[in-house]
């Protein structure tokens, strides 16, 4: 009993010791999270130096901490202090081998002792990458720049093979292409045909047409001429180009690639002095004579040039001919819409059952199922239209036709027609990790979600997924507005099952920006912010300094002088300055012009159509077409790209209220 008191006194210190030990740690574990994100603020803005330090301020106890290492890696390797950086990846490694960033980290970790000239520890973690799979690494570059002093040989074949990687196989990253090739060829070695033909296609992809042409010219002028013209061409050299053409354009051309043979094509085409039809033609006579590659790419050209007659037997004898060419289904469309024109619904009915049964995921594919569907209403066939239709909307539930499809069976008249009351809402704009397409381990998952939220983004690059629609949210999340849309948009694009419309893949391809202002121009001026939203969408992808070929400006890609007849219409003075840059100014300008077309036509679709095509254009339009269809009066606007456009925007107009509303 005596020593009951010692005891509980002990006790009593080792469980206040536990208790701020506990306390320090939650303290340490609290300001990681404020560390590393000071850390990547500082790294972001190039301040390595003291990325580096705020990185080390979190301790090993921290889950962070791992992390830190890597990155405190990253900022030293940065700076040039290589063995700083060999110090914190080699720890890093061995904490964490099974990282998702392990690869990385020792890819980083060879560079640095390659930068410090310790080339065996380097070649020791170049081999090591054999262990993670490693594709589209650039270690054979390195190792054969280890290799050049002692044998010069064994270098050569190591930067051949890395060209071979990155050229032809693409399982390397293509950033040393050119590097290689100059170090290949300073080499002084024996260099075989396939060496040659190597670096000729090195330089030719690097766009050093005159150090092409060097290699080019040694290898057998019978199998390489269409490169050499096309280098002679871009490298200025068009006289001796064209009388390469002219000496080349024979029977002996029958095996070369079409693709190769198209850009051959177009070349002598811009050489040739008459009018581009009589270039052409003349073009197609030499092709015909020869039987070249790529003669329904010639004809598929003359017919975009040609009268309507003309340009329908073109197309006709494109799809006898070349039934599978990949010009066939816009062929078809052509020919399909002209007999829909002429009211000869049997003749337009083959063709889009010769479309259908050919070409399942063609361009044109949608759009003459939905005019297929729209012949069997004409005919009264109501149950063979609809089930026309249901399969659009099942297909391409995102497609222009498969909207339209929707509305038609749904008996909605209101597709073009907007609702000036509507009211976009800022809740659930901001886009969610797209967890559903990550295909990441939920360890990993975890850890992501922990560093994005850090605004750690750029970590993603490191881990080497490669998932287009994550990349994509990750620009989205750096404020990379039009690249993550584009992203996301392609990836869509090529889903055959397509995603649900509430998942965060459709809010990349249709994101929110600007609500507050969209929503204030469509309540001031009583237009629809869906559809102002979509306009910018299909103007800008919300891009405030965007500017076309014609000098449109700005978000809502206004022209000057569009925008000073609007300044003077809203009574404002001469010397009233704007900034089509600016996003305000751009959205006030465009959003009154858009409120004055809608004064005009009182017609949302002819609004839009007036909005990139000219109130002029569609004046004519409308006296020329028959409005009592809207669907035939847009397949009939002559210029495609009001064509386009007016679809693209009411696309993305109905999809944005599907998503959002």
């Amino acid at each position: 009993m005596k020593y009951l008191k010692y005891i509980l006194v002990i006790l009593a210190v080792i469980s206040a010791l536990l208790v701020m030990i506990l306390i320090y740690n939650d303290k340490i574990t609290q300001n990681s999270p404020l560390y590393y994100k000071q850390g990547i603020d500082f790294y972001n803005n190039g301040d390595y130096q003291n990325a580096y330090y705020n990185f080390g301020k979190i301790k090993w106890i921290s889950p962070l901490y791992n992390m830190s290492l890597y990155r405190q890696a990253k900022s030293a390797q940065k700076i040039g202090d290589y063995e700083t950086a060999i110090l914190k990846y080699t720890l890093f490694i061995q904490k964490d081998s099974n990282s998702v960033f392990a690869k990385n980290a020792v890819d980083n970790l060879a560079k640095c002792y390659f930068y410090q000239k310790r080339y065996e520890e380097a070649k020791a973690q170049f081999e090591k990458l054999d262990i993670y799979n490693d594709a589209e690494s650039e270690k054979n570059y390195y190792l054969a720049l280890i290799e050049r002093k002692n044998d010069k040989e064994k270098a050569a074949k190591l930067f051949i093979k890395y060209l071979d990687d990155a050229l032809y196989k693409k399982e390397a990253k293509s950033d040393y292409i050119l590097s290689s090739a100059d170090e290949l060829s300073s080499l002084g070695v024996y260099l075989d045909n396939n060496a040659i033909k190597m670096l000729a296609f090195a330089y030719y992809e690097s766009k050093d047409y005159d150090e092409a042409l060097k290699y080019y010219s040694k290898l057998p002028l019978n199998d390489f001429w269409p490169q050499i013209v096309i280098a002679n061409h871009n490298a200025g050299n068009k006289l001796i180009a064209k009388k390469l053409i002219e000496s080349s354009l024979n029977s002996d051309c029958k095996n070369i690639d079409p693709e190769l043979m198209k850009e051959i094509y177009n070349i002598y085409a811009s050489y040739l002095s008459s009018s581009k039809q009589k270039n052409w033609q003349k073009i197609y006579t030499i092709v015909k004579e020869n039987t070249l590659p790529a003669e329904d790419y010639v004809m598929y050209k003359i017919a975009g040039m040609s009268s309507k007659d003309k340009a329908l037997d073109i197309y006709e004898d494109l799809i006898k001919k070349y039934p599978e060419s990949n010009y066939a289904p816009e062929s078809m469309w052509n020919v399909f819409w002209h007999n829909y024109l002429k009211n000869n619904y049997t003749k337009a009915l083959e063709i889009a059952s010769l479309h259908t049964k050919t070409f399942q995921n063609a361009k044109s594919t949608p759009k003459i199922m939905f005019w297929e569907g729209k012949i069997f209403l004409k005919k009264n066939k109501v149950s063979e239209a609809h089930n026309i239709f249901s399969k659009l909307i099942n297909k391409y539930p995102d497609n222009y036709y498969g909207l339209r499809s929707e509305s038609i069976l749904s008996k909605k008249n209101d597709f073009f027609k907007t609702n000036k009351t509507d009211k976009i809402s800022a809740f659930s704009s901001e886009i969610e990790f797209p967890i559903s397409f990550s295909e990441i381990d939920i360890k990993d998952l975890k850890l992501f979600n922990t560093l994005f939220d850090l605004g750690d983004y750029e970590i993603w690059a490191d881990a080497d997924f490669n998932n287009p629609l994550i990349d994509s949210w990750i620009e989205y999340k750096k404020g990379n507005k039009s690249k993550s849309i584009v992203m996301a948009r392609n990836y869509t694009d090529n889903m055959e099952i397509k995603p649900p419309l509430s998942s965060g893949a459709y809010k990349l391809v249709y994101p929110l920006y600007y609500i507050d202002e969209i929503n204030i121009a469509g309540q001031k001026l009583n237009l629809d912010p869906f559809l102002i939203m979509a306009l910018i969408r299909e103007e800008s992808y919300f891009n405030e300094s965007a500017k076309s070929p014609a000098n449109a400006t700005g978000l809502m890609q206004i022209m000057p002088a569009t925008a000073d007849y609007m300044m003077g219409k809203l009574s404002y003075e001469e010397d009233t300055t704007y900034n089509l840059e600016d996003a305000r100014s751009n959205l006030f300008i465009g959003c009154n012009y858009l409120r004055y077309l809608e004064d005009r036509f009182n017609n949302d679709l002819y609004v839009v159509a007036a909005y990139n095509g000219g109130e002029g254009s569609v004046n004519k339009w409308i006296n020329t077409y028959s409005v009592s269809d809207y669907d035939e009066f847009i397949e009939q606007i002559p210029f495609e790209e009001t064509q386009n456009y007016v679809k693209k925007v009411f696309r993305s107009y109905h999809m944005y209220k599907k998503i959002y509303k």
